[in-house]
């Protein structure tokens, strides 16, 4: 009876810093804010509960890395994304995030402009509509990378 209820305590208090580990974005990324971004893929790691996309790129001579939190693995592939077949290293990439608010080169991911011109949406559950609206806009209409 002791080991069963010590194992209860131990379950609940790692369920608490689970629980306590995953974040709301608004805690760190400003929402209100849809920039474009432009860049070479470097990295890719895909996990739970989030996965991140690291980019390259040059501006006025100097290169920047840059993060990009994504959703969970399941919920890309759900959206149609292949990391293996869409996501190859070294390949330019366009999409739109919402910025860091602590100013770093970082921001959760929203969309994604593949090499074939497909788009991936995430930022809006259930209304990839809506998502692509908003790609097709600030991606297809020419607009130049908003974050120089």
């Amino acid at each position: 009876m002791l080991k069963q209820a010590a194992m209860a305590m131990v379950l609940a208090v790692t369920s608490v810093g689970l629980a306590e580990a995953h974040h709301a974005a608004n805690s760190q990324f400003d929402g209100n804010k849809n920039i474009v971004f432009t860049g070479v893929l470097d990295k890719v790691y895909l996990g739970n509960p989030h996965g991140y996309l690291y980019f390259i790129r040059t501006v006025n001579g100097q290169q920047e890395s840059w993060t990009f939190e994504t959703e969970a693995i399941l919920a890309l592939r759900r959206a149609g994304l292949s990391a293996r077949n869409d996501l190859p290293i070294g390949t330019t990439f366009s999409l739109v995030y919402s910025p860091a608010l602590d100013g770093s080169k970082a921001g959760l991911m929203h969309a994604i402009k593949l090499s074939s011109g497909r788009i991936i949406a995430f930022s809006v559950k259930g209304n990839v509509v809506a998502s692509d609206a908003l790609l097709n806009e600030r991606l297809l209409n020419g607009a130049k990378d908003s974050q120089q």
